[in-house]
């Protein structure tokens, strides 16, 4: 069973707004843009439970309309499901239709060849401001009839929560893995548990110590004014956990793990990482179930790298669809290119971007930029695209060095500074880097060297064209340049003097180089020898900021209203 289809109208931040997943589907995208929200969205309309408590109004699209008006459109979530099992088919035979698999909309006659069963569900939520009540349910839009409790069972999905694992609670997922495991060892376990408890407790209360202890209270006046009207009132107290229940038993007790030779520590002794491992592998077992749909929010969050690209791959290969929301990249390695749904709201309101499946050489060659520069910035607004590591390396160092004075970098609007990790680089990979930007959702500025004035113009227009700013340094520059020019000559001096001497360039004498030769003798040494644009500005003295590259990044944090060419002067 799987999800071909969301519709998400006047629900939380949502005012309108349609997905339809390519197999699973892996939610990212910038903050506040409705990760959480949609995968609360799917719980509402599939969870069965989802309708038995009161009416959540921040559900409701806001702002509210003014008063006197009716609120005459519902907050809706409507979900297509198709390759329904043959026992949902059969229950549920009235309310189906025929759907075309790849719209997840009702197909037309003549898509009947194409077309497959499916089903509509639809979460509905009704509320009047003005008295302040609310009421939701879920119904079939073929035919306007309120779906049950018992039919939505047929569709429950499995939920990823933040419960601890390994619980033997009867709540517990745990427990309820091992309920349904079905051994008959079972329940004589949890008897002999039972059994073992009270006569263990009862070794306590007969040892010496305690009874002697016990006898004394008693015999303090607790006997007389208790009324206990006993032979040996001392029999009558015990120990029992909780209410002396197996159930009591298990609620009290706690998992241990004996990791690096410790010993059987408590779970919670080995740190958030081992528990979200634990937590994750039990989601693991629980999608192991045919067809299941698997929701989770905020995948990843409380496990390393490694683990959280593993355990997403598990899901995914064991579910039979899953929806994972995650801020985290390594997460999203686990998904196919257009399986990523990013979000968005920096473009005036939420909007949902993904790349269509291509069989396009080219193209597909393009989308291996995605997991090494994209998907570390899938949380920014704005990429800003570098012509190569030197110019990252650069850009970086001086934005930190600022940040000593507390003037804010780029990051701090939402731009995240990407540059092609080939070799140097290279800026006939720009455009590549723009496109796949682009059809994410970013918003995308350039920068772009001008050391040949002219011989960019094709470049530059088309990057004019995907990007909103291509910044162009002054004629006769580059990152280099700019990472000098402005600069006294005695801070330059300096520098260079450390970075000859930290670095081991040789063949370099700085003290015999003029003045007026010195920046352009730092540029020729930064260009021969790579790797040296960051430690070089970290050798520069305390004092101001190379002006260029000062205005190559606040161009980049906030650039002119309008889009296109901006040449720096």
């Amino acid at each position: 069973m799987r999800v071909v289809r969301v519709r998400l109208q006047r629900f939380r931040g949502f005012a309108d707004m349609v997905l339809c997943p390519v197999g699973h589907a892996v939610v990212v995208g910038e903050p506040r843009a409705g990760r959480t929200d949609m995968i609360t969205g799917l719980r509402r309309v599939l969870e069965p439970r989802s309708t038995m408590a009161r009416p959540d109004v921040l559900d409701v699209y806001r702002p509210f309309p003014p008063a006197g008006e009716d609120l005459e459109e519902l907050t809706e979530v409507e979900v297509t499901l198709v390759d329904l099992n043959a026992v949902v088919e059969q229950e549920l035979e009235n309310w189906l239709d025929l759907i075309d698999p790849e719209t997840g909309l009702l197909a037309a006659h003549e898509q009947a060849d194409e077309a497959v069963m499916g089903l509509r569900l639809c979460y509905r939520l009704r509320y009047d401001p003005a008295s302040e009540t609310a009421e939701h349910w879920v119904e079939y839009p073929k035919t306007g009839t309120r779906a049950s409790r018992a039919e939505r069972e047929l569709l429950a999905p499995i939920v990823l929560d933040r419960r601890a694992p390994l619980q033997l609670r009867p709540e517990g997922v745990f427990r309820r893995l091992v309920a349904d495991a079905d051994e008959p060892d079972l329940l004589a376990a949890l008897t002999k548990l039972g059994t073992d408890m009270d006569a263990a407790t009862d070794a306590l209360v007969a040892s010496s110590g305690i009874r002697k202890t016990i006898e004394e209270v008693l015999d303090a006046g607790a006997a007389q004014l208790l009324e206990m009207s006993s032979t040996v009132p001392a029999d009558d107290i015990g120990f029992a956990t909780d209410d002396g229940s197996v159930s009591a038993i298990l609620r009290a007790m706690r998992p241990t793990v004996a990791l690096d030779s410790a010993g059987p520590l408590p779970l919670t002794a080995h740190g958030s990482t081992t528990t979200g491992v634990l937590t994750a592998a039990e989601a693991v077992v629980s999608a192991a179930e045919p067809g299941a749909i698997v929701l989770g929010d905020d995948f990843g969050d409380d496990l390393d790298a490694a683990s959280a690209e593993y355990l997403a791959s598990r899901l995914r290969r064991n579910s039979g669809q899953v929806w994972l929301s995650t801020r985290r990249p390594e997460a999203v390695r686990a998904f196919a290119p257009e399986e990523m749904i990013r979000l968005t709201r920096s473009h005036g309101q939420r909007r949902a971007h993904q790349l269509a499946a291509t069989t396009d050489r080219k193209e597909r060659a393009a989308r291996r930029y995605l997991h090494p520069l994209l998907l570390p910035a899938m949380t920014a607004r704005t990429v800003g695209l570098l012509e190569g590591p030197h110019d990252l390396e650069g850009y970086t160092a001086v934005a930190d060095r600022r940040l000593r004075n507390d003037i804010a970098p780029p990051a701090a609007y939402g731009v995240r500074m990407v540059a092609p990790a080939n070799g140097d680089g290279g800026k006939d990979e720009l455009p590549k880097l723009a496109r796949l930007a682009t059809a994410l959702g970013f918003h995308v500025r350039v920068v772009l060297d001008n050391d040949k004035p002219g011989g960019d113009a094709a470049l530059i227009a088309e990057l004019t064209a995907l990007a909103e700013h291509v910044i162009r340094l002054p004629k006769h520059s580059s990152v280099e340049k700019a990472l000098v020019s402005g600069v006294d000559v005695s801070r330059l001096r300096t520098a260079f003097e450390r970075l000859v001497t930290e670095h081991g360039l040789v063949g370099i004498t700085v003290s015999a180089i003029a003045d007026a030769d010195l920046a352009e003798a730092i540029v020729k040494a930064l260009k021969s020898k790579g790797g040296l644009h960051q430690p070089f500005v970290d050798a520069l003295p305390r004092g101001k900021t190379p002006p260029l590259a000062k205005k190559v990044l606040d161009t980049l944090a906030n650039p002119p209203a309008t889009t296109g060419l901006v040449d720096l002067p």
